[in-house]
């Protein structure tokens, strides 16, 4: 398991193929569809929303051998999507610079990635609204590659 806790900026990070990253800031990216599902795709790479305007991201990656069959309750928004592993690592990275954060080593091939986003309509804790009450967990086995899917979709409550 590796822990996150990093800082980005526009409110998004990355999910990349080592080798190969896609273009970002095309609006076909973060199209409608993307922004309401929080969950940008291209080939080689998923782009995440993070609810707190701080643009830190708190929360873990984990690899498993298979999908837990089991959906976390507690989350407020669980999203899936597929990326193809050829350079035998993901990154992730912030936004804008592509800076790596993290690079998890992975066989090459197919990769299903499901992301669990929480407290996301208190995103800001009362007392230190610097240290952001949103977080994420992240998922990721191997499969064959297929749509976006939300299988939890959360509403702002504003």
């Amino acid at each position: 398991m590796y822990k996150l806790d990093f800082f980005t900026q526009y409110c998004q990070f990355y999910l990349v193929n080592k080798a190969e990253v896609s273009e970002m800031d095309d609006l076909e990216f973060w199209n409608e569809k993307a922004l309401e599902e929080r969950l940008a795709v291209e080939k080689n790479t998923l782009g995440v929303t993070v609810e707190n305007d701080f643009s830190i991201v708190k929360g873990e990656l984990e690899v498993l051998d298979a999908p837990n069959e089991r959906l976390d309750p507690q989350a407020d928004h669980i999203v899936e999507g597929s990326l193809e592993i050829n350079s035998g690592a993901m990154e992730i990275q912030d936004c804008p610079t592509s800076d790596t954060i993290l690079e998890v080593p992975l066989e090459n091939g197919p990769y299903r990635v499901r992301i669990y986003s929480y407290n996301l309509d208190n995103p800001y804790h009362e007392t230190d609204d610097r240290n952001p009450n949103d977080h994420y967990r992240i998922e990721v086995w191997k499969e064959e590659l297929s749509e976006r899917t939300v299988l939890k979709q959360w509403f702002p409550n504003h």
